[in-house]
């Protein structure tokens, strides 16, 4: 019992300090204020399978909405951020694909408030 004691109360008033210094820097940290920026990002489609080939007007890009600390957005940037269409059961004709949030890689802290548009149409057409 007495190793606790001595463990606990040696250097009592630093590990107070030390306790305050932490609480102070992580109510800093978490008392950021959240924002929202847009961004214009392209689309990039994978997995399109070898026989079909996109045809018509495919959107290239669409327009995000992210929400996150205000510090983080700042160093944010379009180039960092990337919406990624999987098209690996695709077939011959049209298609409707709907954006989701799970498909846009962002950073840590980075959430996806809103895509627009939130549905593309994609014609595909038999390649060579």
């Amino acid at each position: 019992m007495p190793f606790f004691r001595n463990w606990i109360l040696n250097n009592w008033h630093l590990k107070l300090f030390a306790l305050l210094a932490a609480f102070l820097l992580w109510s800093t940290y978490t008392s950021e204020p959240a924002a929202e920026v847009a961004y214009v990002v392209p689309i990039e489609f994978r997995n399109v399978p070898r026989h079909l080939e996109l045809s018509g007007d495919a959107p290239a890009q669409v327009r995000l909405r992210v929400r996150g600390r205000s510090a983080l957005l700042r160093r944010l940037s379009a180039a960092d951020l990337g919406v990624s269409v999987d098209l690996a059961g695709a077939q011959p004709g049209e298609m409707l694909v709907r954006l989701t949030p799970d498909m846009v890689e962002t950073p840590y802290g980075a959430v996806v408030v809103r895509i627009a548009p939130a549905e593309i149409r994609l014609t595909f057409a038999a390649g060579n």
